[in-house]
């Protein structure tokens, strides 16, 4: 009865829109006056509160989200949007296939889903308007294609994932850049069956030899970080919290004597925008944290393997009522609280059952990411509206085709695992 009770005052928090952190904290306090004999233990809520955040792994958040900014503050967005313009530019719908491969690309250097549409929204959404597509498309387009750049390495919510799992970062990292590139795809063929219908812009614009060479080496520059990030994983030669520690440094000295355009000012910027966000994350990870252990004393991963057994569920079966859990849920709850609340749930259950850890955390971690572009959460949503000075309504409406190509890809990569354990394996970092 006390789990029912901090479940419905969370949700009810949630659907009024209160804070995701002020729910989730509120939630979890409340158990303490509302379970027998647990207002004397209290003090274990500061504990679990603490320890929640106490975690090596986790300073990969503010070191990742500081190298997107500092990249993202060195105008390098402009770069990699003419390098996408130079692959796919003529094709008709150009600049909408450019707004899907530049999130793809910038996916391998901010690891988060709201910096890429912070990051992209302002340059890409004018750019389609002047073009002559609907704002509302534009901004629609921005938000659901950013959904890659957490699920393509590097990716903050998988170093969440593998911090409550203990299983491997780099494998993670690894087992998302197919699946990444699958969602990227399905919306540009999506952009392909809309391009014809809605009479997409195109252009016929010829590129010298001397000018293509010159877009993509100044976008090499940018390529590169994701390179060096997982080369140095992958070859052992740092951890990713020292990863991306590097990718810190790396953007700055790109930002400044390679593009030369970074300032004092810039910097402190970004690093106060990295500070506010990390900061956000980091209460939801710790308030989530004493929630998740609120859900092991009450022994819910028992009562959940307890309902498999009994139902003699298949681990198909499991799969896809998890994935419609976690889709539900992504209409209130954000990523990360949903990552560690149900990871340390789910992960022991469907291991039991034969499925690969890594397999499960790439098709989790897709889940989630769909969350926010799933009304009435859909933060993505809220942003790229907010960028594009349009109505909420009409962006969602837009989004939906590719929320639906986003859903197909999910429940493809849940049944085939081998989408998502091929490069693992092929770099020997699992069986």
């Amino acid at each position: 009865m006390s789990l029912i009770i901090i479940l419905v005052i969370l949700m009810v928090l949630l659907i009024i829109g209160a804070p995701v952190m002020f729910a989730v904290g509120v939630a979890g306090f409340s158990y303490f006056i509302i379970a027998p004999n647990m207002w004397g233990s209290v003090g274990i809520y500061a504990h679990k509160f603490f320890t929640g955040m106490d975690s090596f792994v986790f300073l990969c958040i503010p070191l990742f989200t500081l190298a997107g900014d500092l990249m993202g503050q060195s105008g390098m967005m402009n770069h990699l949007v003419k390098f996408s313009q130079l692959l796919v530019g003529r094709i008709r719908g150009g600049l909408a296939y450019v707004n899907v491969l530049v999130s793809m690309l910038f996916g391998g250097i901010s690891g988060s889903a709201m910096a890429d549409v912070s990051a992209l929204g302002p340059v890409i959404i004018e750019m389609m308007k002047k073009d002559g597509y609907k704002t509302e498309f534009a901004a629609a387009i921005t938000a659901t294609s950013a959904i890659q750049g957490p699920i393509i390495p590097p990716s903050i919510p998988m170093v969440i994932f593998a911090s409550v799992t203990n299983v491997s970062v780099g494998a993670l990292f690894l087992g998302g850049a197919i699946p990444g590139v699958l969602i990227g795809i399905g919306q540009m063929l999506m952009i392909a069956l809309m391009a014809r219908r809605r009479q997409f812009p195109r252009h016929y614009q010829q590129v010298s030899v001397q000018e293509a060479t010159k877009v993509t080496a100044s976008a090499f520059w940018a390529l590169l970080m994701p390179v060096i990030i997982l080369g140095g994983i992958l070859g052992g030669i740092f951890t990713a919290t020292e990863a991306a520690a590097v990718a810190v440094g790396y953007a700055f000295f790109i930002a400044t004597f390679v593009y030369k355009n970074m300032t004092f000012n810039g910097f402190m910027a970004s690093l106060t925008r990295s500070v506010k966000t990390t900061a956000s994350v980091y209460l939801i990870i710790a308030f989530s944290y004493v929630l998740g252990w609120i859900f092991a004393v009450e022994r819910v991963p028992q009562m959940i393997s307890q309902f498999v057994q009994a139902y003699d569920l298949s681990p198909y079966m499991v799969l896809f009522l998890i994935n419609l859990f976690i889709l539900f849920n992504g209409m209130w709850i954000s990523d990360s609280v949903q990552l560690i609340l149900f990871a340390p749930i789910f992960t022991p259950l469907v291991v039991a059952m034969g499925i690969h850890p890594i397999h499960f955390g790439v098709v989790m971690v897709i889940n989630v990411m769909i969350g926010l572009i799933t009304p009435p959460y859909g933060f993505a949503f809220y942003l790229a509206a907010t960028i594009s000075n349009t109505k909420l309504k009409a962006v969602v409406k837009e989004s939906l085709p590719f929320l639906i190509i986003s859903i197909i890809v999910l429940f493809i990569v849940t049944y085939i695992p081998i989408i998502s354990l091929y490069l693992p394996k092929l770099m020997g970092l699992i069986k």
